[in-house]
């Protein structure tokens, strides 16, 4: 890959008309990293993808962050294009994201997969380029001091509930707004939504607390799962006996 600019270099060549030229050359200065598309569809395709990133306003993302390109052939589905931003210096520690655009494998148009929230489900999508750049950009401050978001937090319990319910590692638990989480059993195929609390005077709208589940110092309630008892998972057992074999 060529020297990295800075988004705010990239943003100023791109306005340039820098990398308009349909070229190899061109493009892989524009950042295009992989591909599976004809080398002369790379330049329409910047100029979509490409639309995410001219939105990027946060000075921190514009400065301390360079971007990069990527054309992906899944194994069903069309051709799509995602966008990666990574540090220009120093660890990611958390810092890098990706935007991908019309991905068959992601609910919505443009979804944002985050190193902090995990790669098994975005962090956020929607289906309006706007509400995208509008959150990349309310992250930025967050992103720079290293601040560890809240639903980082709930969506480690949510993890945690789903695999004392039976559920495999790698399981894709959606953020569905704030307090909010959804993953669909692999069990069953059915969804499960899940509400999350770090305690019970400020629980979220719907939540029922005389039926939510102390999980990993939150509370969850999740309405499908009514009146079915959580089973204690195997770490809590074992923990447990070996607490009562002190105590004897």
């Amino acid at each position: 890959m060529p020297d990295e600019l800075s988004v705010r270099q990239w943003q100023e060549q791109f306005r340039a008309g820098a990398f308009n030229l349909q070229d190899r050359y061109t493009q892989c200065r524009a950042g295009w990293y992989d591909w599976f598309c004809q080398d002369h569809a790379l330049a329409g395709r910047l100029k979509k993808i490409g639309r995410v990133v001219m939105g990027i306003t946060d000075p921190f993302i514009l400065d301390n962050y360079y971007v990069w390109f990527k054309n992906n052939c899944p194994l069903n589905g069309p051709l799509y294009d995602d966008v990666r931003f990574e540090p220009l210096s120093g660890n990611r520690d958390g810092k890098y994201f990706v935007i991908s655009l019309d991905s068959p494998h992601e609910r919505m148009k443009w979804a944002l997969v985050t190193e902090r929230y995990g790669f098994d489900a975005p962090e956020f999508d929607c289906r309006d380029i706007r509400e995208m750049i509008r959150y990349v950009n309310s992250i930025g401050p967050e992103l720079q001091k290293g601040v560890i978001p809240p639903f980082i937090a709930e969506k480690d319990a949510v993890t945690a509930y789903a695999r004392q319910r039976g559920e495999p590692e790698g399981l894709h638990i959606y953020r569905d707004g704030e307090h909010h989480y959804s993953y669909t059993s692999r069990k069953d195929r059915r969804k499960r939504t899940v509400l999350a609390a770090a305690s019970l005077e400020d629980a979220p709208a719907g939540f029922v607390s005389e039926q939510a589940h102390a999980v990993k110092g939150m509370y969850l309630y999740c309405p499908e799962d009514v009146g079915v008892p959580l089973p204690r998972h195997p770490e809590h057992i074992k923990k447990y006996r070996e607490k009562r074999g002190v105590e004897r």
